[in-house]
């Protein structure tokens, strides 16, 4: 795996915006919060377009995206928000481009589409955390995500909430907001789960949805063969009124006779999103404790 050269203070990082429309506020707050850190911060020329629900059209989000990994002054991309959308970028994305010119690329929730291709077919090491829009409302998150990208061990150690399966194993991170990652199942695009320590999170989605996606992925075989198994917080995932089944009840049943470790409640993408995820890096996950393996960027 290629690593990103680590963030110094200074250095340029280009915001751009390969799915949903933006709000022109919280990306230039967000902003603020990454000059205020130090750093310098160029928007991407499409970012506040709108065609629809996009932030522009496919080729104004794809120019964006491609300008800023063969800018070499740009040292970091970070995503401005998730929202639907960066899926449709990917026959266009020649995954050469950040083969030539790796750096940090971080971003969640529908970037899941791009961070698995930047992982499996540019073999870069990706970063699934904060976005620019909610960096402002998030100054935890903001600080842990700066910290891991600037080579601080700090953030090596991470814990979830819950253990639903006990163990220990080693496996590289991969995955991402799970309903990305079964939209991905039957495309060239899908995740290769087997032998990874798996994570998946997702927000507001019914119990029923969850087990649902997770049949779906046990069907495709993507549970067959993985090392461990990691879910985020899984916010808002609620069931209603009348409803007794929770999302805990859905991940205990759907792995109770796992052989491999399983943990709920990594806060990582949608929710409180404290911690950064190096994705394509090798950690162990032991109990409820994840600690990465190896460095997610050069220093």
């Amino acid at each position: 795996m290629r690593k990103p050269p680590a963030l110094r203070p200074g250095d340029l990082i280009g915001v751009v915006a390969p799915g949903a429309a933006v709000e022109e506020a919280a990306v230039r707050a967000g902003v603020r919060l990454l000059e205020t850190a130090g750093y310098r911060v160029r928007v991407g020329p499409s970012v506040l377009k709108q065609a629809g629900y996009l932030a522009g059209s496919d080729a104004d989000r794809l120019a964006d995206l491609v300008a800023m990994f063969a800018d070499p002054e740009v040292r970091a991309i970070m995503a401005a928000r998730g929202g639907y959308g960066s899926g449709r970028l990917l026959p266009l994305f020649d995954p050469e481009i950040a083969r030539q010119h790796p750096k940090i690329f971080v971003g969640y929730s529908d970037l899941t589409f791009l961070l698995t291709a930047l992982v499996q077919r540019a073999e870069l090491v990706a970063f699934h955390g904060p976005m620019v829009g909610g960096l402002d409302r998030n100054h935890p998150g903001a600080a842990a995500l700066l910290g891991l990208l600037t080579g601080d061990r700090a953030a090596w150690n991470m814990a979830a909430d819950t253990i639903i399966q006990p163990g220990m194993a080693e496996g590289v991170i991969v995955g991402g907001c799970l309903s990305i990652l079964v939209a991905a199942l039957g495309t060239p695009y899908a995740l290769d789960t087997a032998g990874r320590l798996l994570f998946i999170e997702d927000v507001n989605e019914k119990p029923y949805r969850i087990d649902r996606m997770l049949t779906q992925l046990r069907q495709a075989g993507k549970l067959d063969a993985v090392a461990g198994v990691i879910f985020g917080e899984m916010a808002g995932c609620t069931s209603g009124p009348n409803e007794a089944v929770t999302v805990h009840d859905v991940a205990r049943e759907a792995f109770a006779s796992a052989r491999y470790p399983v943990v709920f409640g990594l806060s990582a993408g949608h929710g409180r999103g404290a911690t950064t995820l190096p994705l394509g890096i090798r950690a162990r996950l032991a109990g409820e404790r994840l600690v990465l393996l190896d460095t997610p960027v050069a220093e």
